[in-house]
């Protein structure tokens, strides 16, 4: 079942909203930023490891190639988040 919210949602001044971004906004960020986080650290922490399995035959190599991915992984979200939060509050990029 739906239950209605019970409280509305706060009023948001004009001055501050034309200046900066929403507190809402900047939480639904940081959410879909973990969120790329996670899920781009984990399939490369696997594709990493799958690429060992099949590459490999020391154990120390398959570490290695599943860090290896993780680190793409990681590199990978970071650039997504950096650009959303570019956004987010208005920044350029230098390209």
């Amino acid at each position: 079942t739906a239950r209605a919210n019970p409280r509305p949602p706060p009023a948001a001044s004009t001055a501050s909203t034309a200046s900066s971004p929403s507190h809402a906004y900047i939480s639904e960020s940081w959410d879909a930023a973990i969120d790329t986080t996670l899920r781009k650290v984990v399939y490369g922490t696997m594709s990493g490891a799958v690429a060992g399995l099949i590459l490999f035959r020391g154990g120390s190599a398959r570490a290695a190639a599943s860090a290896f991915g993780a680190g793409f992984g990681a590199g990978s979200a970071y650039h997504e988040n950096q650009e959303m939060f570019d956004k987010a509050f208005g920044v350029q990029s230098e390209m």
